[in-house]
């Protein structure tokens, strides 16, 4: 019954992968249920969909492997690599934030060690030169987070944006007025 079921869905019958995934639901379900996807759950349960009807469709008795536990490990891959996608963008986010502190940090500190006052009217005057090169998006996150001194939540809430695009703009802004600065420098 099973075996005619997945020919049939491999066949493209909508009504027989519909019949399959009624079957496995528990193993999608428990599969998208993990405790570590707790805060992804929705696209965890898309992607173990999505898992279960490639096993479907790639599953082949010849084999002799049971379609049940080739699907569950379908399923369970499918899962974990989007999991994994997820904690990299988490770890970028964290390690992106550690390294705005720092940046900031040093970028606000360029004009404090200056002892004459018209060196420091020039660097800003340049600085204004150097941030008006930057790209409209660039040149907007940073008077956002700089100037008006939003935290990268609000700013990307304001531009209907994520924290992390927000996270990545402010980066290559600081990396063009780093690159800006130092060419003047030399």
């Amino acid at each position: 019954m099973e075996n005619e079921l997945i020919i049939r869905a491999q066949a493209h019958d909508e009504g027989a992968v519909i019949l399959l995934m009624e079957k496995y639901k528990g193993l999608i379900h428990k599969a998208a249920s993990q405790n570590h996807l707790r805060s992804i759950k929705d696209e965890a349960y898309s992607e173990a969909c999505l898992g279960f009807y490639e096993a479907v469709m790639s599953y082949d008795e010849r084999l002799g492997v049971p379609f049940a536990g080739f699907a569950k490990s379908r399923v369970y891959a499918k899962v974990h690599s989007l999991f994994r996608r997820y904690l990299r963008v988490w770890q970028n986010e964290v390690s992106a934030c550690n390294k705005e502190d720092n940046a900031e940090t040093e970028y606000l500190n360029l004009f404090e060690d200056d002892i004459n006052i018209e060196e420091n009217i020039m660097c800003k005057i340049d600085l204004r030169k150097i941030v008006a090169k930057l790209s409209f998006k660039q040149r907007i996150i940073f008077n956002e987070i700089v100037l008006h001194g939003k935290s990268r939540t609000q700013t990307a809430e304001k531009l209907g944006i994520s924290v992390q695009a927000v996270s990545k703009t402010y980066n290559k802004a600081l990396a063009a007025i780093t690159k800006y600065l130092q060419k003047g420098r030399e």
